[in-house]
């Protein structure tokens, strides 16, 4: 991660989009905001531009967490 200071600013200026990945995706925010956080250290890492880290986070966490409920809905459920 960036650091704590960074990283509470982070989830503070995108609070909204966090949740609303959250809500489409099914996800827990606190899942989303660890995985946000995570994606938006690896972009900043090489960004040039950083006025679009935010977006560019945001479609890739969307992309992570669609990927594991793609997985998720074909495993097989239990038997009871």
């Amino acid at each position: 991660m960036i650091d704590d200071s960074m990283d509470s600013q982070i989830l503070i200026q995108e609070q909204w989009a966090i949740e609303l990945l959250a809500r489409e995706t099914h996800a827990s925010v606190a899942k989303v905001q660890k995985i946000f956080l995570i994606e938006y250290a690896k972009l900043a890492a090489h960004a040039h531009i950083k006025s679009f880290l935010p977006l560019l986070t945001s479609n890739s966490v969307r992309c992570i967490l669609d990927a594991q409920n793609a997985e998720n809905a074909c495993l097989p459920t239990p038997e009871p």
